[in-house]
Protein backbone atom coordinates (compact mmCIF):
# COMPACT_ATOMS: atom_id res chain seq x y z
CA UNK A 1 0.00 0.00 0.00
CA UNK A 2 1.78 3.26 -0.90
CA UNK A 3 2.51 5.97 1.64
CA UNK A 4 -0.13 9.33 1.71
CA UNK A 5 2.74 11.76 1.55
CA UNK A 6 0.33 14.63 3.08
CA UNK A 7 -0.79 12.32 6.35
CA UNK A 8 3.02 11.33 6.99
CA UNK A 9 3.89 15.14 6.66
CA UNK A 10 1.64 16.43 8.70
CA UNK A 11 2.50 13.36 11.44
CA UNK A 12 5.84 14.43 11.32
CA UNK A 13 5.31 18.23 11.63
CA UNK A 14 2.97 16.77 14.46
CA UNK A 15 5.36 15.16 16.46
CA UNK A 16 7.90 17.82 15.52
CA UNK A 17 5.98 20.33 17.14
CA UNK A 18 4.03 18.99 19.34
CA UNK A 19 1.21 20.37 18.19
CA UNK A 20 -2.14 18.53 16.94
CA UNK A 21 -2.33 18.41 13.12
CA UNK A 22 -5.44 16.52 11.48
CA UNK A 23 -5.17 15.31 8.22
CA UNK A 24 -7.33 18.15 6.85
CA UNK A 25 -5.57 21.33 8.16
CA UNK A 26 -3.69 23.21 5.99
CA UNK A 27 -0.44 23.03 6.97
CA UNK A 28 3.28 24.62 5.71
CA UNK A 29 6.31 24.66 6.72
CA UNK A 30 9.56 26.90 6.14
CA UNK A 31 13.14 26.74 7.18
CA UNK A 32 14.30 30.17 7.59
CA UNK A 33 18.27 31.59 6.70
CA UNK A 34 19.23 31.06 10.27
CA UNK A 35 17.72 27.14 10.24
CA UNK A 36 14.93 28.22 12.66
CA UNK A 37 11.78 26.07 11.44
CA UNK A 38 8.36 27.57 11.53
CA UNK A 39 4.72 26.08 10.62
CA UNK A 40 1.63 27.02 9.96
CA UNK A 41 -1.33 25.41 10.73
CA UNK A 42 -5.25 26.55 10.04
CA UNK A 43 -7.87 24.40 11.12
CA UNK A 44 -11.22 23.73 9.29
CA UNK A 45 -13.81 26.20 10.41
CA UNK A 46 -11.65 27.98 13.29
CA UNK A 47 -11.13 31.89 13.12
CA UNK A 48 -7.77 31.79 13.29
CA UNK A 49 -4.88 30.11 12.44
CA UNK A 50 -1.57 28.82 14.53
CA UNK A 51 2.08 29.53 13.97
CA UNK A 52 4.71 27.26 15.75
CA UNK A 53 8.37 28.26 15.86
CA UNK A 54 11.17 26.38 16.73
CA UNK A 55 13.03 29.46 18.21
CA UNK A 56 9.98 29.96 20.44
CA UNK A 57 9.82 26.85 21.65
CA UNK A 58 7.26 25.69 19.33
CA UNK A 59 4.66 27.53 21.61
CA UNK A 60 1.44 27.85 19.40
CA UNK A 61 0.59 31.84 18.52
CA UNK A 62 -2.65 32.69 16.83
CA UNK A 63 -2.54 34.09 13.20
CA UNK A 64 -5.87 36.41 13.18
CA UNK A 65 -5.00 38.20 10.30
CA UNK A 66 -1.60 39.42 8.25
CA UNK A 67 0.99 40.80 9.30
CA UNK A 68 1.78 43.60 10.76
CA UNK A 69 5.04 46.07 11.68
CA UNK A 70 6.65 47.28 15.16
CA UNK A 71 5.36 51.03 14.58
CA UNK A 72 1.60 49.27 13.85
CA UNK A 73 1.90 47.16 17.55
CA UNK A 74 3.53 49.56 19.80
CA UNK A 75 2.04 51.79 22.60
CA UNK A 76 2.89 55.35 22.25
CA UNK A 77 5.69 55.16 25.44
CA UNK A 78 7.12 52.61 23.76
CA UNK A 79 7.15 54.45 20.08
CA UNK A 80 8.97 57.03 21.87
CA UNK A 81 11.61 54.32 23.47
CA UNK A 82 12.15 52.94 19.76
CA UNK A 83 12.52 56.24 18.68
CA UNK A 84 15.70 57.16 21.01
CA UNK A 85 17.17 53.82 19.84
CA UNK A 86 16.47 53.27 16.20
CA UNK A 87 17.43 56.90 15.04
CA UNK A 88 16.82 55.92 11.12
CA UNK A 89 13.36 54.21 11.96
CA UNK A 90 14.37 50.65 10.78
CA UNK A 91 12.78 49.07 13.92
CA UNK A 92 9.73 50.30 12.92
CA UNK A 93 9.51 48.50 9.60
CA UNK A 94 10.44 45.08 11.27
CA UNK A 95 7.50 42.76 10.71
CA UNK A 96 5.32 41.47 13.58
CA UNK A 97 2.49 38.54 14.32
CA UNK A 98 0.87 39.73 17.81
CA UNK A 99 3.94 39.87 19.41
CA UNK A 100 6.12 37.99 18.11
CA UNK A 101 8.76 39.35 15.80
CA UNK A 102 9.77 38.09 12.65
CA UNK A 103 12.37 37.85 9.84
CA UNK A 104 11.18 39.22 6.30
CA UNK A 105 10.85 36.13 4.68
CA UNK A 106 8.94 34.91 7.29
CA UNK A 107 6.67 37.79 7.18
CA UNK A 108 6.22 36.93 3.56
CA UNK A 109 5.65 33.24 4.14
CA UNK A 110 3.30 33.58 7.12
CA UNK A 111 1.17 35.92 4.60
CA UNK A 112 0.95 33.95 1.57
CA UNK A 113 -0.51 30.98 3.60
CA UNK A 114 -2.86 33.43 5.72
CA UNK A 115 -4.03 34.17 2.40
CA UNK A 116 -3.76 30.53 0.48
CA UNK A 117 -5.74 28.93 3.95
CA UNK A 118 -8.60 31.83 4.14
CA UNK A 119 -11.10 29.63 2.26
CA UNK A 120 -10.77 27.34 5.69
CA UNK A 121 -11.67 29.91 7.82
CA UNK A 122 -15.17 30.55 9.95
CA UNK A 123 -16.16 34.05 8.83
CA UNK A 124 -19.07 34.05 10.98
Amino acid sequence: MASDFGSDLRKLLAQLSAFPIGDKDYVSYFVNDSGERLIFVQKWGEGAATLLHSDLDWEPKPVKGFTTTMADTVTPAQKKTLENVSIDGGLFSTPMCGSTILGTDEAKWLDACYSASEPLRDVS
